[in-house]
């Protein structure tokens, strides 16, 4: 009887516990898939964000790549200008909206007394960093339009260095002068 009890208890066992088969614990054919797809259109979004980067600071380094060239010209122009004390000539360089904040007088008054060191012996200058952006302001006096960021290194003879820095806008598809502050070291000044 015994025997019997225990045949009868695990047959019960049995059919109280559930059967768990391999086949279940396998993902089915159209969930493998479903996975495949997802990971497939992910990879796809990935690889698009990443072209979309690339070719937006392409396009970036591109702009800054050919407009180094007329930002230079304009600010090498501004400083022989200023060397030859021909401030009509360098005044001409200034924006539009920038000539309403400041006047030739003014112009004149940077190459008087020690203020001429700023320009004395000029020989050339590079622009080391250009940011250029898009601008909309309320303010009109400040620069609208391709608006660019400058600075760099102005050379000057007896290897001395001084920097500048500048704001230029686009004016008929022509750069010109808003502000523009060049700095020598303390023995240029005489």
């Amino acid at each position: 009887m015994t025997n019997d009890l225990q045949q009868v208890s695990h047959q019960q066992k049995q059919q109280v516990a559930p059967q768990v088969s391999d086949s279940s614990l396998e993902e089915s054919p159209k969930s493998r898939k479903n996975t495949g797809l997802i990971i497939r259109i992910t990879i796809a979004i990935i690889l698009l964000c990443v072209i979309i980067c690339v070719a937006i600071f392409g396009a970036s380094m591109y702009e800054i790549y050919t407009e180094k060239g007329p930002i230079e010209s304009v600010l090498d122009a501004y400083m022989q200008h200023m060397v030859n004390k021909d401030t009509d000539s360098a005044y001409s360089l200034w924006s539009p909206r920038a000539q309403r904040q400041i006047s030739v007088s003014e112009i004149e008054e940077m190459l008087e007394g020690n203020n001429y060191a700023l320009f004395e012996d000029y020989r050339s200058l590079s622009v080391s960093n250009i940011n250029i952006s898009f601008a909309a302001n309320t303010n009109p006096d400040i620069p609208q339009g391709t608006v660019a960021k400058v600075n760099g290194v102005v050379f000057f003879e007896n290897g001395i260095q001084g920097s500048f820095n500048g704001t230029l806008e686009k004016v008929d598809d022509k750069w010109m002068i808003d502000s523009m502050y060049v700095v020598v070291p303390p023995n240029k000044i005489k």
